[in-house]
């Protein structure tokens, strides 16, 4: 199926057929999300339906066991006030990254890469599957949750506001209407940590020093804006990194035995 070189398909075909496999990080989105409906947007019930229970507190304890703070709390206690700033804008534009990062970085790997398409397959869908898996085995509470049930200080839900500064509010709107049909409990590990990590260390190998600085940029970035607007705590962050390293490597390996022919089937002897 993914062998197009030469098959007449156009760039816009093989891209479709490209992106074909993310069809099932939304189904799998899908299934853990029907798994966490009767938790509601936060205030249903205590347990999905697999009988997991919310985690409100934990998350918040070994925040303060590791860190000695909350640093949702601290960064909104300085830097919330109730008005829009650049810092706002910055981080609801690092946000939405999120969304788009992993359909170009497969168009891309596709295109430009294509020996390293069926890796990145292994690597998504490790990274989907691991992902998913924590979602449901262990819902927890992100710090604005967390905050509304007074297990933290104050924390607001800010990913939306800098789209206000941007005067772009009806991308505001959109955010806004996306996440309150999300999954509220589905904070460990961050796979928007995760991705921007994983987007990091596919590219890694062909990247130059430039490259590689932005890379690393915009993986801190990412971390440091769902802290702030109150997405993730740093233990999630935390959390999806490992993920992101763990599916890397699986593909990694994918790779590696593609290359060395150990997945060929052994010929016959020849007959005597």
């Amino acid at each position: 199926m993914l062998r197009l070189s030469g098959s007449g398909h156009g760039p816009v075909a093989q891209l479709l057929i490209a992106w074909s496999p993310l069809s099932l990080i939304l189904v799998a989105y899908g299934v853990a999300g029907w798994i966490s409906a009767p938790l509601g947007a936060g205030d249903g019930a205590e347990s999905n339906r697999l009988g997991f229970g919310v985690a409100v507190a934990a998350p918040a304890d070994a925040e303060r066991r590791i860190l000695g703070g909350v640093p949702s709390v601290w960064l909104q206690e300085r830097l919330v006030d109730g008005s829009t700033h650049w810092y706002d804008a910055a981080a609801a534009l690092v946000y939405s990254t999120h969304f788009v990062a992993i359909p170009a970085l497969t168009a891309l790997v596709w295109f430009r890469l294509r020996d390293r398409f069926a890796a990145l397959l292994a690597t998504l869908l490790t990274f989907t599957v691991v992902g998913m898996t924590g979602y449901v085995v262990y819902p927890a509470a992100p710090p604005w949750l967390a905050a509304d049930r007074g297990v933290v200080g104050a924390v607001q839900r800010v990913s939306h506001l800098g789209w206000e500064h941007l005067h772009l509010d009806w991308i505001g709107l959109l955010t806004v209407s996306g996440q309150s049909g999300s999954n509220p409990v589905a904070a460990i590990p961050s796979l928007h940590a995760g991705s921007a990590l994983l987007v990091a260390l596919v590219l890694w190998p062909v990247l130059g020093r430039l490259g590689r600085t932005v890379a690393v940029a915009y993986v801190l970035a990412m971390a440091l804006t769902l802290v702030y607007t109150g997405e993730h705590y740093v233990v999630d962050v935390l959390a999806g990194w490992l993920t992101a390293a763990v599916a890397v490597a699986v593909g990694w390996t994918t790779r590696r035995i593609r290359r060395t022919g150990r997945w060929r089937a052994p010929r016959p002897a020849p007959a005597r």
